[in-house]
Order: C-alpha cells, then structure tokens, then sequence
C-alpha cells in the first residue's frame, strides 16, 4: 500500500469496516458494484468521481476500491489535488523502496487506477489548473480509469473550469465516469471523540 501511496489512516478500512450510515447510502452501494467489476473498468477506462461534503467518508470509500484494485493485482496510485503542479516537474532522483525509478508524473499516466483525492483545492491559479486538467485528460483519452474526490458539487466544479476557460474536463468525465453524490453525517466528529480513546482515556 506504501507504493500506492494510500495514507496509513486508510490502512484499516475496509468495506465492512466503514460506519453503517455510510453503508446504507447509494454511493456505497455503486462502489461495491464497481469493484466487482473491475476487469470491465480497466477495460473500457470507466473511472468512479465521488462528489459531497466535506467529512462524509469519501476517501475511505475510495481508498476502499484502490485497496480492491491491488488486491486483485492492478496497480494504484493516490495522488492529493494540491500536489498535482509539483508532482508534474519532479524528476528521477532515487529509487523507491521496491527499486522502482518511474516519477510519479509517470505513473499518474501509466498505472491502471489513479485516485486523485480532494479535487478542488488545488486552487484556481492558471498552473494549477492547467496541471490538473492534464493528468485527467491524459487518463481520460488513454482509457484509464480515474478516481475522483471532491468536496465541491459537480456543478460547483463546471463553473470553476469553464471561468479559466477549461469547458472539455467536466464532460469529458461525464463521459467516462461513475459520478455519484455522497451525503451524510460528518465522520470526522466520530474521529474527534475517538482521540482521548486512543490515548487511553
């Protein structure tokens, strides 16, 4: 999981292990159905974009299908929104843990899923948007599936790209995407009573 860079606070969930109100909304359920299949994804380059609120479980929903992915020998990567312009001109320096020398600008392009977490806040400035809409539209024409989070709606997110005069992203993931809206209770006031518990007491 280190390699696909999935945060180590996302280590332990699972399907079975996320809140039972997250359990009980459609967009649980249009993820259980997209892991299972998979294979028809790689194939036709269908990604899952998951917009709602922020809190409401969509990482660790996400994080879910990209530990699917792995387990079922695909390769996954995560990448946060905001790191997307500086990842984009970083070079070779050094191997990765497992020898491996791809930048990963590299494997944004090449690996089979890629999860970009928290679209939206990169900002607005013309580079970071630029930077953006090229990772996914490079994904989106070589067919290859896109993970998506966004605290922002999907028309929220139109209005943004079309005032940097962006108009291809937006349809272009309409296209080739499972978009589905996520909404619920606020997960991270369940963390926030859970921190003395871990300190024990």
């Amino acid at each position: 999981m280190k390699r696909a860079r999935i945060g180590k606070r996302f280590w332990k969930v699972e399907f079975e292990t996320l809140p039972e109100s997250l359990q009980k909304t459609a967009s649980y359920q249009e993820a259980r159905h997209y892991v299972g299949r998979l294979p028809a994804a790689l194939e036709n380059g269908i990604g899952f974009c998951l917009f709602g609120s922020n809190g409401v479980g969509k990482s660790s929903l996400l994080a879910c299908i990209l530990k699917a992915a792995l387990r079922q020998g695909y390769s996954a990567l995560t990448a946060e929104m905001p790191e997307i312009p500086a990842i984009m001109f970083m070079k070779k320096t050094r191997a990765d843990e497992e020898g491996n020398f791809d930048t990963l600008e590299e494997r944004m392009r090449q690996d089979d899923f890629v999860l970009l977490d928290d679209w939206g806040a990169e900002g607005e400035t013309e580079f970071a948007m630029m930077s953006g809409q090229r990772v996914i539209l490079s994904r989106v024409n070589d067919l290859k599936p896109i993970l998506i989070a966004c605290d922002l709606t999907p028309e929220e997110m139109t209005a943004r790209w079309e005032r940097a005069g962006f108009y291809r992203i937006i349809d272009r993931l309409r296209a080739v995407s499972v978009i589905t809206l996520l909404e619920g209770e606020n997960l991270r006031d369940r963390e926030e009573e859970q921190v003395r518990v871990k300190l024990g007491g």
